[in-house]
């Protein structure tokens, strides 16, 4: 008896033991994700936080460049403003500041304007008409004349004080680039709203039939699992392969169709279908298989016919299935970049044309960063964007799947 017990403890020691061991894995590991997680989270708030603004959300990216002239006759000296790491023309008026565009690139960025500056009443070389420049806008490059007849020229990588060295001796502006605006992501976001729409217009019916069929209609046998045995396998395609399918089939279809050139949101939309149809298929059949049976047969015993029963009783009491499914199909869209690169093109575009290439938000990112210089500045802003989207989302169908349940609780 002695001798059992003696096992029993020994082995119960070892069990201890194995399980303190896997526990202490098991945790290591999930804080070694947890820490990455974090640490990715706080690099990309960190570095996006600087350039986030409703101007980058609402602006256009390409910027608008004005060529402008001013001969300056005042004798006026205007009054230092001393602001912090800029540089100051007394003759002109305006102080100057090294600065960055949205590509990274290296400006000079206008930081002040004196109300009585030249500046104010430039004048646009091609059409005649006098332009008020704001402050924030960028000046590319200067050809300046002094009072003798010499031609000064500068431009923004040389810097803001030698600009305004050159400024201080010039009295004539014969030619100055100035650039404003830029930068923004208003056409990437109206083309990730377009993709949105079309794609659940095209995936969801597919979907929700298609789990129908495999649920309410198709027999237990070896063609139903060939179905879902693709379905599955297709899940687990990797997005790529998407985009060549995209590439090689309905971007000639679309061509020919909506005269398109190449990629377009269309093209791209029904990429976006086929990634997302096992996703919907699955999470709807899911949500179909757990509806009771006595539905069905009460329904049916009522007098209602199958097609009836399925839409007027099934496919309501499914609806938060369906929903989720929706709710997760949409993150995919928002994150998806691989295959949107072949099916609907790079192009960074203002306006969002059906027909055209333009990028979502993420193929966005992957332009700003395929560069000799990225601008990780500008895409940790854009991720941002997405990463608040998807949080969302993920917080709609947690709200969406409560308050069905909560409706379900109450009916019983």
């Amino acid at each position: 008896m002695q001798v059992a017990n003696n096992n029993l403890f020994k082995r119960l020691k070892k069990r201890k033991m194995k399980d303190s061991i896997l526990n202490s894995i098991t945790w290591i590991v999930s804080s070694f994700g947890f820490i990455v997680l974090i640490t990715l989270f706080i690099f990309i708030f960190a570095k996006g936080s600087k350039t986030l603004s409703f101007d980058l959300l609402f602006s256009n990216y390409s910027k608008t460049t004005y060529s402008l002239e001013k001969t300056h006759n005042s004798l006026q000296l205007f009054t230092n403003p001393k602001l912090e790491n800029t540089y100051f023309s007394n003759i002109w008026g305006i102080s100057l500041q090294d600065d960055k565009d949205a590509e990274g690139l290296d400006v000079v960025t206008i930081a002040y304007i004196d109300e009585n500056s030249p500046f104010n009443q430039l004048i646009e070389k091609n059409s005649g008409a006098t332009i008020k420049i704001k402050v924030g806008s960028q000046i590319s490059k200067i050809v300046l004349m002094k009072e003798d007849g010499k031609t000064i020229y500068t431009i923004a990588k040389k810097g803001a004080s030698e600009m305004v060295e050159c400024l201080n001796q010039a009295k004539i502006i014969s030619d100055m680039i100035i650039t404003t605006g830029g930068g923004g992501i208003r056409g990437s976001l109206l083309t990730t709203i377009y993709l949105i729409i079309i794609t659940l217009i095209i995936a969801i019916p597919l979907g929700v039939g298609g789990a129908i069929y495999l649920n309410e209609y198709a027999k237990d046998n070896k063609f139903t699992t060939l179905i879902r045995t693709m379905i599955d396998m297709t899940s687990g395609i990797p997005s790529i392969i998407f985009g060549l399918v995209g590439a090689i089939i309905f971007i000639p279809i679309f061509n020919k169709v909506i005269h398109s050139s190449g990629g377009s949101i269309i093209s791209g939309a029904f990429t976006m279908s086929i990634i997302l149809l096992p996703i919907i298929i699955k999470t709807t059949e899911e949500a179909l298989k757990a509806i009771p049976q006595d539905y069905r047969n009460a329904s049916l015993a009522l007098g209602a016919s199958k097609i009836q029963t399925i839409f007027k009783v099934i496919l309501p009491s499914a609806l938060n299935g369906i929903l989720t499914a929706t709710l997760l199909s949409i993150g995919r869209i928002i994150g998806e970049s691989a295959a949107l690169i072949y099916a609907i093109g790079t192009a960074i575009k203002d306006k969002a044309i059906l027909n055209e290439k333009s990028t979502t938000l993420a193929v966005h990112i992957w332009t700003l960063l395929e560069g000799d210089n990225p601008n990780y500045e500008h895409a940790c802003a854009i991720a941002i964007v997405i990463l608040l989207t998807v949080l969302l989302l993920s917080i709609s169908i947690k709200i969406v799947s409560k308050c069905f349940n909560k409706e379900k609780n109450n009916a019983v």
